[in-house]
């Protein structure tokens, strides 16, 4: 080959070469190298075994990886929805997006999986007609962590057809419901159904139902023999009377519990009347359930508050006589009547144990006696079930 051919051969190669890194250097100036853009929708807080609903979109086709709580799901698109199940407890929630190009971005998020409510309910299932009831509902398992507790929402209990209030106690990490309630007088063998329906944050409905059995009242009727003149301080009047004194009374209840140590009894007399003794006040008149327990003792003898609480009434009354009603907070009063004296004043705090009055025989009375009522939201109950006793259902 002569020398011109060469030469022009070899400035072909040359010049193809250029043209090759030319082409090189274009190509790697325009190649794509940003990762995509993503826009992310999560909730951190969801119940446990619902779907995840995470979304996320990116401005360009890719392929998203989630990694969560062990599970590893890859899908192709350019928005996406990932409807895993939610894992109970506290998880990251990883999505990695990467291009055709290989350019990948990554967002993480904390995901709070709340396990359903797991109540579990105390209470007694056989009483005696009138006795109090005491539920607790405790709301989580024990040791359950409080970010994982899932908060409530509603509470419905029902005892038959009462709504039974509820009141929220925390002592310590622990977290229950608790309600107190009279149970209805009867003469009849009843039994009523215990219903406690709890809705979480999320929706979530838990029920508990069980029966709680009563015994009936005995059928004997007392005759009183009370005197024309005792008898007529029973009047309309009178009756209004006191009636506004103690619905007054009971709108200033204080809602939460002003007690801790156990009720005892208030004097040492002899129970004369028990508790839902069915009693006819004049002959052939209609039969009423005796609403508390009549304790007879001496004109005079000291009578002492069940427990702490506030005095919400003390004066003297046509029907009721001495007449002193404590506030024990949490829908709880004691009734203390026929006083000869009373010895604290309206607002003030008493402990248990504390002197409120003397007995005597005021008002509607045939000697002198204590006539003492335990009343839950207003309805009576049986005083001696709350003997030794913090909260009814308790061990003595």
């Amino acid at each position: 080959m002569s020398v011109l051919p060469r030469r022009r051969f070899l400035l072909a190669l040359l010049g193809a070469l250029s043209l090759v890194l030319v082409g090189l250097a274009v190509s790697a100036a325009v190649r794509d190298t940003d990762p995509p853009q993503l826009y992310f929708e999560a909730q951190e807080r969801l119940p446990a075994g619902e779907p995840l609903r995470l979304f996320v979109s990116a401005d360009e086709p890719a392929t998203f990886r989630l990694e969560y709580a062990g599970q590893v799901v890859e899908e192709v698109a350019q928005d996406v929805t990932f409807d895993v199940p939610v894992a109970p407890g506290v998880h990251p929630a990883r999505v990695t997006a990467t291009d055709g190009a290989g350019n990948a971005s990554e967002l993480t998020t904390v995901v709070t999986g709340v396990p359903a409510l797991a109540p579990t309910l105390e209470a007694a299932t056989l009483l005696r007609s009138g006795d109090p009831l005491g539920i607790r509902l405790s709301l989580h398992e024990a040791g359950t962590d409080a970010a994982l507790r899932a908060q409530v929402a509603d509470v419905l209990v029902t005892l038959g057809e009462r709504v039974v209030p509820t009141r929220r106690v925390t002592d310590g990490a622990d977290e229950r419901l608790e309600a107190l309630v009279a149970t209805p007088l009867t003469v009849d063998p009843t039994t009523l159904g215990l219903r406690v329906v709890v809705t979480d944050e999320f929706g979530r409905v838990a029920e508990l139902e069980r029966e709680v059995v009563l015994e009936p009242l005995p059928v004997e009727v007392e005759q009183l023999r009370l005197s024309a003149a005792t008898l007529a301080i029973v009047t309309p009047e009178a009756r209004d009377l006191e009636a506004a004194v103690l619905a007054e009374a009971w709108a200033r209840a204080e809602p939460e519990p002003l007690w801790s140590e156990p009720f005892r009894m208030p004097i040492g007399g002899v129970n004369t009347s028990g508790f839902g003794d069915a009693r006819r006040y004049a002959q052939g008149g209609p039969v009423s359930f005796h609403n508390g327990l009549d304790l007879a003792a001496p004109m005079g003898t000291p009578v002492y508050a069940t427990n702490a609480g506030r005095v919400l009434v003390s004066g003297h009354y046509p029907i009721k006589g001495g007449f002193v009603v404590l506030d024990h907070g949490g829908g709880v009063m004691s009734y203390y009547l026929h006083l000869s004296r009373l010895l604290v004043a309206e607002g003030q705090a008493v402990a248990g144990g504390e002197l409120i009055g003397e007995v005597g025989s005021e008002g509607l009375s045939t000697g002198p006696h204590l006539h003492w009522e335990m009343r839950v939201h207003d309805q009576p109950s049986n005083p001696l079930a709350w003997v030794d006793r913090a909260f009814p259902g308790e061990a003595p």
